[in-house]
């Protein structure tokens, strides 16, 4: 089979599956990619995580069969700099959705987290709605050659004489989901981010405002027959709750509004699984909600 037949053969086998291609490439001489085999790809979380929703592929720097992916999206792989590589591909597109590229070595937990976190904003089911970009890729900035230092000019016509000689190592990859996210720069977002673009009046009634917060949850005996436990993600960190599975997923809103977590009270939520806002299904149960076992992410919404 050729090369680009392997690589498609992997987007088959991810579109059959309904799983994300995660691609990881190793430069063995590079000591964050041993770090990264250490730490991360054994971490039990992360495997469990990524056996249920990743075909995961590990190339080497030198392998053969990663040229097609080099060429496709990874055109810095000679590049030290790019190293570690970790990508996350929509096996039905051939996008590429999600980059790790170089140091810092994420640390398990956030690793962990950031992953959770793309299975809660990005899905395959083709009925759902993916992040689009909101903004455009910075251009790099062009030099003025005439307000350089004579260090900086030295330094700039070296690095040209190297790319131009095609000894560079190039730029490490950029992460393409950093675009799917608002601009906080941006005059628009920042008046959001400060509370000025509300409008005037008083708010009329959303389905979040007419949940109970006078409803404090009470965990059931644990009973693997109707019971589940539910792991709850939020910025400072999870909790785990254990629910009946004939419950109604307002009980989780109810909990969360009666218990607020710290230095959130009176803050409104929204509760993403899987990248749906559980608002929608509030008065599903927990078992047709297909919450069983799963783990839900708080998203605060501050204005």
């Amino acid at each position: 089979m050729s090369k680009i037949g392997l690589w498609e053969g992997l987007r088959a086998e991810g579109k059959e599956q309904e799983k994300w291609l995660l691609i990881n490439v190793q430069d063995p001489n590079i000591f964050d990619c041993q770090v990264l085999n250490r730490d991360i790809w054994k971490n039990a979380a992360i495997v469990e995580t990524v056996k249920e929703h990743f075909i995961f592929k590990q190339y080497n720097k030198s392998d053969p069969q990663a040229a097609t992916y080099f060429s496709y999206y990874f055109q810095q792989h000679e590049s030290d700099d790019a190293y570690p590589h970790i990508a996350i591909v929509d096996p039905r597109t051939g996008e590429q959705v999600k980059v790790w590229s170089g140091t810092p070595v994420p640390k398990p937990m956030d690793f962990l987290m950031q992953l959770h976190e793309f299975l809660d904003r990005y899905s395959l089911n083709n009925n759902m709605r993916n992040p689009v970009p909101t903004r455009k890729a910075e251009k790099p900035k062009e030099k003025d050659v005439d307000r350089m230092t004579e260090d900086e000019m030295l330094e700039w016509a070296m690095k040209n004489s190297l790319e131009a000689g095609g000894t560079s190592r190039g730029p490490r990859a950029s992460d393409p989901d950093i675009l799917t996210r608002p601009d906080p720069d941006s005059p628009a977002q920042s008046e959001v981010l400060n509370g000025q673009a509300e409008p005037e009046g008083r708010a009329a009634p959303t389905p979040f405002s007419l949940i109970r917060s006078d409803h404090p949850h009470e965990e059931p005996v644990a009973d693997p027959a109707s019971t589940t436990r539910i792991q709850v993600r939020h910025p400072a960190g999870r909790v785990v709750r254990r629910f009946r599975l004939d419950e109604p997923v307002r009980h989780m809103y109810e909990w969360l509004k009666a218990a607020p977590l710290d230095g959130k009270a009176g803050v409104s939520f929204e509760l993403i699984f899987m990248g749906r806002n559980l608002i929608d299904v509030l008065d599903q149960s927990i078992t047709e909600a297909g919450l069983k076992n799963g783990s839900v992410m708080v998203e605060f919404v501050e204005g």
